[in-house]
């Protein structure tokens, strides 16, 4: 079984840059915006100065509220627009390692489930279409085990014997410990 963690290290890291970035595009757009907002000369004459200072300092919080809400409301939307599209990359082969226990369980052993290259839990998915495969074989070699034991006449023991191996062999790394006695 692939013994590599199930969301690779760059895909994560990945991930946090690219937020990391968002981030800080709408903090310095939105700072950007407070800086137009408020971007006013003193003026040439003392009541001019005093004039621009009364509109800071009427105006001041209600753009720092305006601006917060702003970073706020689209970080959240940005948040939400990369959480959906990075969750497929994760749930994705969730829903088909689902899938495939369930087919197995009923006695069912599919092909191989596919998965994308960017499917961040692909290993497990691999796994499964490696157990899945081994399941395959063992049933298969069983069924023809069971039907020569079963048969009316004395059974093949070679035959016997040829099926035990290719039971073992479809086992491979399922193999239960203490089995090889």
């Amino acid at each position: 079984m692939n013994q590599s963690k199930p969301v690779q290290l760059s895909f994560s890291s990945a991930f946090q840059l690219k937020y990391g970035l968002v981030v800080l595009m709408v903090f310095v757009c939105v700072n950007g915006l407070l800086y137009l907002l408020l971007d006013r000369a003193l003026g040439g004459t003392y009541l001019e100065s005093l004039r621009t200072l009364y509109f800071l300092d009427q105006n001041l919080p209600f753009y720092l509220g305006v601006i917060g809400l702003i970073q706020i409301l689209v970080i959240l939307v940005l948040t939400l627009i990369i959480t959906l599209l990075v969750s497929h990359q994760i749930a994705g082969p969730i829903f088909r390692y689902e899938e495939v226990l369930g087919q197995v369980a009923a006695g069912q052993f599919p092909e191989r489930v596919a998965t994308r290259k960017t499917d961040q839990l692909k290993p497990m998915v691999d796994s499964l279409n490696d157990l899945s495969t081994s399941l395959r074989g063992v049933y298969r070699n069983a069924q023809i085990l069971s039907e020569e034991l079963s048969s009316s006449g004395k059974p093949d023991t070679e035959l016997v014997t040829r099926q035990i191996c290719r039971i073992r062999e479809n086992m491979g790394e399922f193999l239960p410990d203490g089995g090889d006695k």
